[in-house]
């Protein structure tokens, strides 16, 4: 379920016609209503200095996330997770190879050293 949009300041929730929504760099969701009733650059609720982004289907998808349910959050990012996953166990196992290979040409290189050196003494 995502999460319910509202003001933070009267707790009005988005309806038609509705007050466009803006996010504050503090955190806070506010109506336009009320965000005009405040002083520029200044939160109503915590009174800090911020600036304001109005909230739309075109805000950053970043942004759109806070206000995500977590079930549709761990499915939007597990496929990402699974590639990334993937991704990192296929270059482990081609490192892991490769050093593997390595140790075999040195095993190999040690006993014919070593026998050498039997054959020397």
């Amino acid at each position: 379920m995502a999460v319910p949009v509202f003001c933070n300041v009267c707790f009005c929730e988005p309806r038609k016609p509705t007050p466009r929504f803006s996010l504050t760099s503090c955190g806070h969701v506010i109506c336009e209503t009320c965000l005009q009733k405040g002083k520029k650059d200044e939160c109503l609720i915590c009174r800090t200095p911020c600036r304001t982004l109005f909230l739309s289907k075109q805000t950053n998808p970043d942004i759109q996330s806070l206000f995500m349910g977590v079930d549709m959050l761990c499915k939007k990012y597990s496929k990402e997770i699974t590639q990334i996953s993937e991704f990192q166990e296929k270059h482990r196992k081609h490192l892991l190879a490769y050093h593997k290979q390595k140790t075999v040409k040195l095993e190999e290189s040690l006993k014919k050293v070593t026998q050498q050196m039997h054959q020397i003494q």
